[in-house]
């Protein structure tokens, strides 16, 4: 099955979109809910403080979970290049969904005392590390079964996914708090979401036992069992693509702290910093992150007409002259503020399209998954993770739009890092060509006969 630049995307490309993006679609929508019931949280989990402090409590809770996200990019990383990404999806998978449905059905400070928020940190922790070998991976499947020039319009549904998580997450949040007093969502009803894990896992299982690797993957791995390795996978890609790592931490900075506060913090920000009810805020995210779902495949089409450069360039810039302007319109009407928050979530999932093309063009086919797998885990560990603690202190020291120059300094490293790191045109037609890799300088072997 050979894919060239010229070729339509493999026949089976539909159902590979579909595993990939479950894992995503299970990771946000987990991380979204966390962020909308953080203040239900923090009184279940951290009832004896003051509410800021709990409620920074419960977002600090959240960042440890990506301490150990690096830990599982090692892992799972190491397992992907050795023994295949499809083994990684779904070991992956199945500890996500698990540690997801426990928060479920954890006891709360009341009922257990401090072993409440211990075993809430067990089960956040569970989920990073699942999540440091679920994203990349999930990108690399999807983008190794499609040729060059479509790259772009096949990882663009794995973004949506992540959109549409957060949707339905803020959906689901509005149609609780509706349908329940508070009361009775203190009670107990703010677990029911969580527990939607189980059916997700399950239907992300049954799609991934579905797909296999791609042949570029499978050809690689034959050429290093015939003349086997001296290193780890990781080991040689510290080796060989440190460039490329380099390039991928410093450009996943940005997109993961935009991405948190978009889908983790904006709830809190919307009643907390601008004043607006809890069902008039969940109708803002929704219909925000609408947009911008239905933006994403547009912007994976742009990936084809312009060198992936370019479009990063235009993604940080955005960023950079929208980010204050949008938090301005937060604090506006409902209307207005949908608007702020659909323009800022449009460029802050266009990152994440760079960084899915990033992870397979920046690296060779034999280290792919471990060269991707630990900057990026280690970018969100250090971005994503503290993006709603940084912020939530931002806006209660400084002003409700101080979290906005967060992004714009990140954002202005990310133009920097797009226009020297990522491929240009001419290195556009290289990678079309088969020919030398991007990230290490050295031609890839097996992707140079048939081009991933």
């Amino acid at each position: 099955m050979e894919t060239t630049a010229g070729t339509p995307a493999p026949t089976g490309i539909g159902k590979i979109r579909r595993a990939g993006a479950i894992g995503n679609f299970i990771e946000y929508f987990d991380n979204a809910l966390y962020g909308f019931f953080a203040v239900t949280i923090a009184k279940l989990f951290f009832p004896a403080f003051d509410p800021v402090v709990g409620l920074l409590s419960t977002f600090a809770l959240f960042g440890v979970s990506f301490v150990v996200r690096p830990l599982g990019a090692i892992v799972f990383g190491h397992i992907g290049d050795r023994w295949g990404r499809k083994t990684v999806l779904i070991s992956s998978i199945l500890l996500m969904s698990i540690a997801t449905a426990l928060v479920g059905v954890l006891p709360t400070y009341s009922a257990a005392g401090v072993l409440a928020p211990v075993l809430l940190l067990f089960c956040r922790l569970c989920q990073g590390f699942s999540t440091g070998g679920e994203s990349t991976t999930a990108l690399v499947l999807v983008a190794e079964h499609s040729p060059v020039p479509d790259r772009g319009r096949n990882v663009a549904p794995l973004i949506s996914a992540t959109i549409a998580a957060s949707v339905a997450a803020s959906l689901t949040a509005m149609i609780v708090s509706l349908a329940v007093p508070a009361s009775a969502l203190s009670g107990g009803f703010w677990r029911v979401p969580f527990l939607i894990a189980i059916p997700l896992g399950v239907v992300g299982l049954v799609l991934r036992l579905q797909v296999d690797d791609a042949e570029v993957y499978k050809s690689a791995a034959e050429v290093s069992t015939v003349i086997g390795k001296k290193h780890t996978p990781l080991a040689q890609a510290f080796r060989t693509a440190k460039k490329g790592m380099l390039v991928l931490f410093l450009w996943v900075a940005l997109q993961a702290t935009a991405g948190y506060i978009t889908v983790s913090y904006m709830a809190t920000h919307l009643m907390h910093f601008d004043g607006h009810s809890t069902i008039s805020t969940y109708a803002i995210i929704a219909a925000g992150l609408a947009v911008a779902t239905a933006a994403m495949p547009l912007l994976g089409r742009l990936t084809a007409r312009m060198s992936r450069k370019t479009f990063a360039m235009a993604m940080a810039a955005g960023l950079v002259i929208f980010s204050y302007p949008a938090f301005l319109l937060l604090g506006q009407g409902a209307v207005v503020a949908t608007i702020g928050l659909a323009a800022f979530a449009v460029l802050q999932f266009g990152t994440m399209i760079s960084s899915g093309l990033a992870v397979v063009e920046l690296f060779p086919v034999d280290v792919r998954a471990s060269a991707s797998a630990l900057p990026y885990a280690l970018g969100f560990a250090a971005f994503g993770g503290t993006a709603p603690f940084i912020s939530t202190w931002l806006a209660a020291e400084f002003s409700p739009t101080a979290p906005a120059f967060y992004v714009i300094v990140l954002a202005v490293i990310g133009f920097f890092v797009g226009w020297l790191g990522l491929p240009n045109a001419r290195e556009m037609a290289v990678l079309a060509d088969g020919g030398t890799d991007v990230g290490t300088g050295q031609e890839t072997g097996a992707e140079r006969r048939m081009p991933a």
